[in-house]
């Protein structure tokens, strides 16, 4: 396979070093070609022996001759009357200063066992593996692939009702349309002349099933694009639970599989006719009760007076109050018992604290963090990064310090959902330690509001 290129990071992109290096697999071709693993060269390396092959005395004898059965050896010394054959006298026997023991065999230097270790090496230079293609110059050059940008809500909209009219067109075109017949002449039993039959003409209902399998599965899958990738999946799921939705899906596909089972003879059914316009009616209500909603919520976007910016200077609590209860109305909260919110008065930070009413009507409405935690949720749901929402807390804070884990959930999930990083303590709030814990306390929920309120309202305006 070609190797493929290899992204580096943004620091180390402009390094001729780094550039020149390509990929790992570029990195093991290269290596493997020139020999640098080895350094003897990558085609006329050898493979090296695992252990050193020395000679076997035993089998060569001496200059002096051994009986059969010296030192306990049975076999008989071939070499001790090589002297006296004469094939040999011309060079000399083994007493004659000839070829003796010392001058016929050498210490190998490299042996060599034909059929055993060829599959190891070769004299010849290996040919390249066939899979392996050398590098070129797309190897270094690296192309990010442009990937789609996903569909927006309003074009997933269309498109469904695109394949929602097309599927109700085809729906009322079967419906209503005549079969053709054709004339198909037949012969009667008593040789009288041929009579003219009317009837079906063969494949009209396949080809009309094939049609409506077609544009309905069109729809199937515009619909189900709809709901997986709404941003608003809690809008749909008020309108209509998943497990509604599911089984409507199901039900229109059996009625699909069925037709196409039975090959689509005798042509679509009353009760078959009548599911698939029910799940398309059902579809056009669902989307005319959301633009329903989304209307109701840009009449509510209106009402929101700390959208706008002007107007607030030397304001700022009563801007964030106002945001505090805009989020709180339409509250679906299991919260009973709630008392209204009361006028946010701050905390007169010239005077001294001993001399005060502390804490104020409305920190002592917050003091338990059943209503912050409420807030906190309301304001998820209000943006459009919903995730973050604090799942369970305690309803009865009679207990203090039930109302302090409240409070420590809400401190928590500003870290984590809005990024923002407040003090308060929790459990002393509960036992009215000292005033400027509630001097900190109206901090907090006042920057809270602040962030809270500014990352909302930059997402209503992008």
């Amino acid at each position: 396979m070609r190797p493929q290129g290899t992204d580096f990071a943004a620091s180390a992109r402009s390094r001729e070093s780094v550039l020149s290096l390509g990929s790992i697999a570029h990195l093991q071709y290269y290596f493997a070609r020139t020999g640098l693993l080895d350094g003897k060269g990558g085609q006329l390396a050898r493979k090296r022996q695992q252990k050193a092959h020395t000679l076997d005395l035993s089998a060569l004898g001496s200059s002096s001759p051994r009986s059969p059965g010296a030192m306990g050896s049975d076999h008989d010394s071939s070499y001790a009357s090589m002297g006296s054959s004469p094939d040999l006298a011309g060079y000399g026997g083994f007493g004659s200063g000839g070829i003796g023991p010392g001058s016929l065999v050498e210490s190998p230097i490299e042996e060599h066992h034909p059929g055993h270790d060829d599959m190891y090496y070769s004299d010849d230079f290996d040919e390249p593996d066939p899979n392996m293609l050398p590098p070129t110059v797309s190897t270094y050059n690296y192309r990010e692939k442009p990937l789609p940008k996903p569909p927006s809500v309003d074009e997933m909209k269309a498109e469904l009702n695109r394949s929602l009219d097309a599927a109700s067109s085809a729906l009322t075109e079967a419906k209503n349309a005549k079969t053709p017949e054709s004339d198909v002449t037949q012969v009667g039993q008593t040789g009288q002349s041929p009579k003219p039959k009317k009837v079906s003409a063969p494949g009209w209902h396949e080809i009309q099933g094939m049609h409506i399998l077609d544009v309905m599965t069109l729809a199937i899958r515009a619909a189900k694009i709809y709901y997986t990738s709404h941003d608003r999946p809690d809008r749909l799921d008020a309108i209509k639970s998943e497990k509604e939705i599911r089984g409507e899906l199901l039900s229109v596909m059996d009625v699909l599989k069925r037709m196409a089972t039975r090959g689509f003879v005798g042509g679509m059914r009353d009760d078959e006719f009548r599911t698939m316009d029910a799940w398309i009616a059902g579809l056009r209500a669902m989307l005319a009760k959301e633009e329903e909603m989304e209307a109701a919520e840009i009449a509510e976007r209106v009402s929101w007076s700390w959208l706008k910016p002007d107007g607030w200077d030397s304001r700022e609590y009563a801007r964030e109050e106002a945001f505090m209860r805009s989020m709180l109305a339409g509250s679906t909260d299991p919260v009973e018992n709630m008392p209204p919110l009361p006028t946010w008065t701050p905390i007169n930070r010239d005077t001294p604290l001993s001399e005060q009413r502390l804490p104020t009507p409305f920190l002592e409405s917050l003091q338990n963090g059943l209503r912050l935690v409420q807030l906190h949720n309301c304001a998820v749901r209000k943006s459009r990064r919903r995730f973050g929402a604090i799942p369970s807390f305690h309803t009865d804070t009679q207990k203090p310090y039930r109302a302090a884990d409240n409070l420590r959930y809400w401190l928590k999930a500003a870290e984590l959902r809005w990024e923002v990083f407040l003090k308060t303590d929790a459990l002393g709030l509960q036992y009215k330690n000292g005033p400027e814990l509630w001097v900190e306390f109206e901090n907090a929920i006042f920057q809270w509001c602040q962030k809270v309120r500014e990352e909302i309202a930059i997402e209503l305006k992008s």
